[in-house]
């Protein structure tokens, strides 16, 4: 039976168990996972640390702490990702939301305010959690959202997330291959496909290349295979004056760029930076 010890007792040794298994941020994971295991919130952990840990929580924390060693990703042992101030499920059915795409809702929703587009269909292709297409809905009156991922147990995890964030949720989930099942013509397309070049998946770090879905990483050999044909894709799915923004490797926007401007020679063409300054997205203004 475990024994009771004080709250910040617990934490400590974990922090530094989680140091040992070359888990970076240690110590605040190990609160994360002690807040999820304790369900107090972070004033309220910070406000009993001298308390003593409840045997259930403490049994539950240690089971979190050992799935962490094993680099388990935390967001899929507490099951949520903050993403765009919301916060989604996740399970391995589905990629970890990344700060980074944050960069895809900002500009749909710069675009559809400065077309002074009232009510827009928009189409999240690949939408795995619906991270994207839902903090674009929830920000954005008069969305109309469609949901497209070849994996069905993904777009239940979306729907999931759209039922609980979406104040009068106008979503379908549909499974198939990119904009191919989807109504259309739409307004705003917004695509976080998989594009990792299938060679590097082994340089990536054990949390991805372990443990989120292999279909939500690479596409195959180049890495920009799905993203190319979507591409193709949008001159018959794109109202005039509608915007794709495509997320992509940094090192692929030259290519997806030049694709863009072959297929939709009128298109405004512009490569956007992420936070870090890094080429993270291809957004194209149809002509």
């Amino acid at each position: 039976m475990t024994t009771p010890a004080m709250l910040r007792d617990v934490w400590l040794a974990a922090a530094a168990e989680l140091e040992s298994a070359a888990i970076d941020d240690a110590r605040f994971e190990a609160e994360v996972l002690l807040r999820h295991a304790t369900g107090l919130n972070r004033a309220q952990l910070y406000a009993s640390l001298t308390d003593e840990i409840d045997p259930a929580a403490q049994q539950r924390f240690e089971a979190a702490i050992a799935e962490r060693t094993t680099r388990k990703p935390l967001a899929y042992i507490t099951g949520t990702r903050e993403f765009y101030r919301l916060e989604f499920r996740v399970t391995p059915d589905v990629l970890i939301p990344r700060p980074e795409s944050e960069l895809l809702v900002d500009a749909a929703l710069d675009h559809m305010r400065q077309a002074r587009i009232r009510t827009a269909q928009v189409a999240d292709v690949g939408a795995g959690s619906g991270a994207v297409g839902i903090a674009l809905a929830r920000h954005r009156r008069g969305v109309n959202l469609f949901c497209s991922d070849v994996s069905r147990d993904a777009l239940l995890v979306a729907r999931d997330n759209a039922q609980r964030l979406l104040r009068r949720p106008k979503a379908a989930f549909i499974q198939g291959d990119l904009l191919t099942p989807l109504p259309g013509p739409f307004h705003c397309v917004v695509a976080n496909l998989p594009y990792i070049p299938e060679e590097r998946l082994a340089e990536l770090e054990p949390e991805v290349a372990e443990h989120e879905p292999r279909v939500a990483l690479t596409p195959g050999t180049r890495g920009t295979e799905l993203i190319l044909r979507l591409i193709t894709q949008l001159p018959s799915r794109l109202h005039p004056n509608g915007v794709a923004v495509l997320e992509v490797d940094p090192g692929q926007e030259s290519a997806i760029a030049d694709a863009a401007r072959q297929m939709l020679p009128n298109a405004e063409i512009t490569v956007l930076d992420d936070v870090s300054q890094q080429p993270r997205a291809v957004r194209i203004i149809a002509g």
